[in-house]
């Protein structure tokens, strides 16, 4: 996410066939192919050891987004269904997702994250009609999330177990001593975290109890029908996320959480299931989600569209974390090429003006080699296809939706391309392994910033392959290490790796300071052994999540001097730039172990040791 602040549609339009989509995918009637049999998935014995899953995946004691995750399973496959009338907003009868998933322990219910309804403006206003655990009917309840280890467990009778706060304990009017069950939903920008705190957690968790238990280590799929009005959720910086209202459908950006405010699903970043998508919207409509189209079928007029409509069929091979499945509708329009390999999509709605789609065109055009650049860094580029949608609200940030970064206000620069476009790498196929590791990835995405500047410098002293080019990128990342290093700005005192949600977005240090410190760690290592370990990484943890003791002891092996001394030094490194809190003024408070050539005490003495 950046700081907050193909000739388809004429085919598509005409019902002309498009030979390049493939096979088409599932009808609307149709199961998902991963699908399993129920008939061996109910525990033995009538369910004896058997439990409730987990209600939440975020440690105990956390402020960030503690409401959020389920356990009890891993998310294997999500079948999305959306049956959408772009002119009303509207989710008809038929809407629906199949979640397949694999338990964990033996399970007598299970949980969902759905926000259905929301009080503040724009927010989402849907019913679940049924839901059904291996095709049969089973029981659901939506209930207040419970402060993440509560020892009474997710139904505490305790109304202080169900509050909001940005701290722990919550404290506010109730003086309530426990930590919160949830972040507050702040209605605007203007207000704070502590007029809300102490208030009850609003009830979104959908919990599932199926008609029998399900045994550990089976498949099972979940499938919930629900109908109504998409929308957006309010963070707890008073920004707004999700299914953003368009004059001609809706716009999908949805980071942190807000996925859940148009679907059911296992809302945290570490799952990840892949994705399939055949959604039946109104005629004239586009559909662009994540992943490869696979076909676009016409309809005749129905009860339920009048005028007829079109279902969408895509298919994202790749697992997607929560805060990153794209499925926008509207009148866009969409292109594709391939390029080295890899498809690129681009598609822009019509609203935006003739003159500003041509300048975004233009930037649009050098999503290709912004890849193949950022390739050089971080190994070859994860995905099958990647792509470009640009939509009209004015949606609270810009955001790098897996394979389909979304523009929000019918704008793209190319300093954010390059930013979302490195994404594609961090954040969306090595994933955070939690809202607290939010910085890990923003830092390299704040790094690809730095690259790009350097990239021009160089290509203004003669390009890479002369010396004055390769001397100019590295005397701009010099300079830029310098700008942030110097600065007496109040990100030195929050630790990158302990933000607070009314922070975790529009504050320098979870995108300066990190991107100043890979720079930093990039100086320590060398340039080629800093991009092996970035290959290691993608090698090593693509399609999962990394925690920040693994994403630190990767760099660790590819220290040039292996000593303990070295290592205990790359130790101290990343306790002072990533996890401490200064006082403010700058100065001695920040961190004082750097890089060779840079500012500050620099890593090795001047025997090229560590002690």
């Amino acid at each position: 996410m950046a700081a907050r602040r193909l000739a388809i549609m004429v085919a598509a339009a005409a019902g002309l066939a498009l030979p390049w989509l493939g096979q088409a995918a599932p009808s609307a009637q149709a199961a998902p192919s991963a699908q399993v049999a129920p008939s061996a998935q109910v525990a033995p014995s009538g369910g004896q050891g058997c439990s409730a899953g987990a209600r939440t995946l975020a440690a105990p004691g956390s402020v960030l987004y503690p409401e959020t995750g389920n356990g009890g399973y891993t998310s294997l496959h999500t079948f999305v269904h959306l049956v959408y009338n772009a002119s009303s907003n509207t989710f008809l009868p038929g809407n629906r997702v199949v979640l397949t998933d694999r338990a964990t322990q033996c399970l007598t219910s299970f949980s969902l994250d759905f926000e259905r309804r929301s009080p503040y403006r724009g927010g989402p206003d849907m019913t679940v009609g049924s839901v059904t655990v291996n095709g049969r009917p089973a029981r659901f309840a939506f209930v207040q999330p419970t402060y993440p280890g509560d020892p009474n467990g997710p139904n505490d009778p305790a109304p202080a177990a169900h509050e909001a706060s940005e701290s722990n304990p919550v404290g506010g009017p109730t003086n309530n001593p426990l930590p919160p069950a949830c972040t507050p939903e702040l209605p605007d920008t203007n207000a704070t975290a502590d007029s809300m705190d102490g208030t009850p957690c609003p009830a979104n968790k959908l919990v599932i109890t199926p008609s029998a238990p399900i045994r550990d280590g089976a498949a099972f799929n979940v499938s919930v029908s629900y109908t109504g009005h998409p929308g957006v959720h309010n963070d707890g910086d008073g920004t707004t996320e999700g299914w953003f209202r368009a004059p001609d459908g809706g716009f999908v950006t949805t980071e942190p959480v807000a996925s859940e405010d148009w679907m059911p699903l296992n809302d945290y970043p570490a799952a990840k299931p892949r994705y399939d998508f055949s959604d039946t919207v109104t005629a004239g409509r586009t559909v662009v989600a994540n992943g490869e189209l696979v076909s676009v079928r016409h309809h005749g007029p129905s009860r339920e569209f009048p005028g007829g409509s079109v279902t969408w069929s895509w298919h994202a091979g790749m697992p997607v974390p929560s805060y990153l499945v794209e499925d926008s509708v509207g009148t866009f329009t969409l292109t594709s090429r391939v390029v080295n390999g890899t498809r690129f999509y681009q598609a822009q709605d019509l609203a935006i003006s003739a003159k500003q789609r041509a300048a975004n065109q233009a930037i649009m055009n050098m999503q290709p080699d912004i890849t193949a650049f950022e390739s050089q860094f971080n190994g070859p580029f994860p995905f099958a296809s990647d792509g470009i949608i640009i939509g009209t609200p004015n949606a609270s940030f810009d955001e790098e939706m897996e394979g389909m970064i979304a523009f929000a206000g019918g704008v793209i620069d190319t300093d954010t391309l390059y930013h979302e476009n490195m994404h594609q790498w961090w954040g969306d196929n090595v994933s955070e392994s939690g809202y607290h590791l939010t910085f890990f990835k923003e830092g390299l995405a704040t790094l690809a910033e730095f690259f790009f500047a350097a990239r021009q410098a160089e290509d203004k002293a003669g390009g890479p392959s002369s010396a004055r080019g390769r001397a100019a990128f590295q005397a701009s990342l010099v300079r830029q290490f310098a700008a942030v290093y110097g600065s007496v700005k109040d990100f030195w005192t929050t630790a990158p790796s302990d933000p607070i949600p009314y922070s975790l977005f529009n504050t320098s240090n979870t995108y300066d300071r990190p991107g100043a410190a890979y720079i930093a760690l990039r100086q320590i290592l060398g340039p080629g052994r800093f991009d092996a370990a970035l290959r290691e990484l993608q090698a090593r943890y693509g399609g999962a999540s990394v925690t920040e003791p693994q994403l630190e002891a990767v760099f660790g092996q590819w220290l040039p001097v292996r000593s303990a001394s070295c290592q205990a030094r790359l130790g101290q490194f990343f306790t002072q730039w990533f996890d401490t809190a200064y006082p403010s003024g700058g100065g001695a408070n920040r961190p004082m172990i750097t890089g060779p050539g840079l500012a500050g005490l620099g890593f090795y003495s001047a025997r090229g040791t560590c002690s």
